[in-house]
C-alpha cells in the first residue's frame, strides 16, 4: 500500500522539485489545498502530474508554474490544473489532470473525545 499512494508532504516536495528541475529560478505555487492537514494521493497520478509540469518548464518562456487543484467530487476525485506563466503574468499553456485524493474523516480529529453530540443532519439515532 505504501508504493500505491503518496503523503500529501512528498506530493507537495515532488511537484516542487519537477518545477525546478531545469531551471531552479522558475517560480512555483500550489492553490486549492490549503485546507489539507494530511492526505495521501494515488502515486500514479502523481508521477503523471510531475511529467507534465516537467513538460511545462520545457518550454523556456515559462517563469513560473502554478499547480491548482480543485475539487470535481469533492470527497475523492480533484482536478490539478499545471499553468505556465510567462514573465509578463500570461498563461502560456496549461494541462489538465485527474487527482484521487483521500482524506481522512471527522473521526480522525474525533479518537479520543469522551463525548460526542453529533448534531449533522442525518446522523439522529
Amino acid at each position: 500500500m505504501k508504493l500505491m499512494h503518496t503523503r500529501l508532504p512528498d506530493f507537495y516536495q515532488k511537484i516542487k522539485d519537477a518545477a525546478i528541475k531545469l531551471r531552479p529560478n522558475t517560480g512555483f505555487e500550489v492553490k486549492g489545498l490549503e485546507s489539507f492537514k494530511t492526505a495521501k494521493l494515488a502515486s500514479l497520478r502523481v508521477g503523471r502530474v510531475e511529467d507534465e509540469i516537467y513538460e511545462i518548464t520545457q518550454d523556456e518562456s515559462v517563469k513560473k508554474v502554478e499547480v491548482i487543484i480543485v475539487p470535481y467530487n469533492p470527497e475523492t476525485h480533484h482536478t490539478v490544473i499545471i499553468k505556465g506563466i510567462k514573465e509578463d503574468g500570461t498563461c502560456k499553456k496549461a494541462i489538465l489532470e485527474n487527482m484521487y485524493l483521500s482524506s481522512p474523516t471527522a473521526e480522525y480529529e474525533l479518537f479520543d473525545v469522551e463525548e460526542i453530540d453529533d448534531r449533522r443532519s442525518g446522523n439522529r439515532q
